[in-house]
């Protein structure tokens, strides 16, 4: 799949439909219809993190770049630390945001969408502000999936974690607490910590159990083969060992994966990086037939897997990080035939790959044809 792909961008590149093999500063001459969204996570808007208005208007006024129509930013907009108490969930509304965005893009002319993550609870907004299910773009879905659908396996699981805070707060749980009927088979994290958030009352699921079937259910009720973009604020590979629903959310998205072009988003891990661990750079951008360790619940493990859909980094704004997904319509027929996935980074660093992978930046992805699907 790697070798295909890797002609593709040699093939196309020589004929002049577009190039993917460029460095950021040079333009790409796409043909036919185009469409651009803009995703990211973690501003964070503690010391120099904030580089949200500063991304988006280096991705706006960028040469050869199609402005994007469609901001998806995945969760944990403020707080320092951990995701807990005032440093680390303050009082914000998502209305600064949108001032920093639309700084540099006009409001009449784009749509924008926050998932949700742990250091978002107090939100002044409301749970109500934040995107979660589906929407339909143009000529494509994007899907938001919150903190909690990815962070526990089954919705017994958070339904405990959420009891644990009402007994004690943000304190460690203790022994009796969990004798005196809570389950038994916590994962060995979340039972380390209770759990406040405010995405418990989200209409499309509590965990990964209830959240990955309601992304089955919707899928199933699709006439078309649009791509969908999936935007989670925590991973689905294993590291942290604090995405329990990780494993279930694979089954899920694979199966969606033989009707339709998914592209899953991810975002949380940036501490590992600011600590001199640069392994998460290995899974910036995996695509089908690439092998990654997701991780399960207690009882299921890590487990390797091959993809069949696409895996990527979003791009941590507090490092200064961002993505750009360029669709391109060869032949203006209605149905997208390539996706451009392109990295910028405000603060300097390595751009020519998507971390320590082989994918170069810009990479392009060719979406299936119609009759293939």
């Amino acid at each position: 799949m790697k070798t295909i792909e890797n002609l593709l961008c040699i093939l196309f590149s020589s004929v002049c439909v577009f190039s993917s093999c460029i460095t950021e500063d040079n333009p790409v001459e796409f043909k036919g219809y185009t469409t651009s969204l803009f995703v990211a996570t973690d501003r964070h808007e503690s010391g120099k993190g904030n580089n949200l208005a500063a991304a988006i208007n280096k991705v706006a006024n960028r040469y050869g770049v199609v402005t994007p129509s469609v901001v998806l930013l995945g969760g944990d907009y403020v707080g320092s630390g951990p995701d807990q108490g005032e440093s680390g969930q303050p009082v914000f509304s998502l209305a600064d945001l949108r001032a920093e965005i639309f700084s540099s893009l006009e409001p009449s002319k784009t749509d924008l969408f926050f998932t949700y993550g742990s250091h978002d609870r107090n939100c002044a907004d409301g749970y109500s502000a934040f995107f979660s299910g589906p929407h339909q773009c143009d000529g494509y879905y994007i899907y938001g999936i919150s903190f909690a659908q990815m962070a526990y396996a089954t919705d017994s699981v958070t339904k405990a974690l959420v009891a644990l805070y009402e007994q004690q707060g943000d304190m460690k749980p203790d022994t009796s607490a969990i004798d005196s009927g809570l389950p038994h088979s916590l994962p060995p994290s979340a039972g380390n910590r209770p759990y406040n958030g405010i995405d418990i009352d989200d209409p499309f699921g509590i965990s990964a159990e209830s959240a990955a079937a309601s992304f089955e259910s919707w899928a199933d009720t699709l006439s078309g083969h649009q791509p969908i973009i999936v935007m989670s604020h925590v991973p689905m590979h294993a590291l942290r060992n604090d995405n329990s629903g990780g494993l279930r959310w694979f089954n899920a998205l694979s199966k969606v994966a033989h009707k339709h072009d998914i592209v899953l988003f991810f975002g949380h891990n940036h501490t590992g990086e600011e600590l001199g661990n640069p392994s998460d750079q290995q899974v910036y951008l995996l695509t089908a037939g690439d092998s990654i360790t997701v991780q399960g619940d207690s009882i299921q493990g890590a487990q390797r897997v091959l993809l069949n859909f696409t895996y990527a980094n979003a791009g941590y704004l507090k490092l200064g990080w961002c993505t750009l997904l360029t669709f391109n319509d060869v032949d203006s027929d209605g149905h997208h035939d390539y996706l451009q996935f392109r990295r910028f980074s405000v603060r300097g660093g390595q751009t020519s790959h998507f971390g320590s992978t082989d994918k170069p930046n810009p990479w392009l992805l060719r979406l299936r044809p119609q009759y293939e699907r």
